[in-house]
């Protein structure tokens, strides 16, 4: 399997609640997430997501399928999308541009 098999067609991009917003290019990116930094470990979106990354890095699942799976569990954890494509994708905090 090479990396093309598992690259999604559209990156997801997540504002997670501390501010940040994270891209993830493959089910290697979203399961290494889900695994080590999930806010929640639990629930029926989160366990699926698991379940369908695990078995398209295998190669026995769509990639594409475990891409709709995150999604889910991300909605679940109440983590939002970034819709806004202008928005920049950053690994800091965001400020807060109203305070003088």
């Amino acid at each position: 399997m090479t990396e093309a098999d598992i690259t999604w067609t559209r990156p997801v991009e997540l504002e997670l609640p501390c501010g940040l917003t994270r891209r993830f290019l493959n089910a290697y990116d979203a399961l290494d997430f889900l695994d080590a930094e999930w806010p929640t470990r639990r629930g029926y979106a989160y366990e699926r997501a698991i379940r369908l990354c695990r078995q398209a890095l295998r190669g026995s699942r769509s990639s594409e399928l475990a891409r709709s799976a995150f999604l889910a569990a991300a909605a679940e954890a109440g983590i939002s999308q970034c819709l806004n494509p202008a928005r920049r994708v950053s690994f800091r905090p965001q400020r807060n541009r109203d305070v003088a």
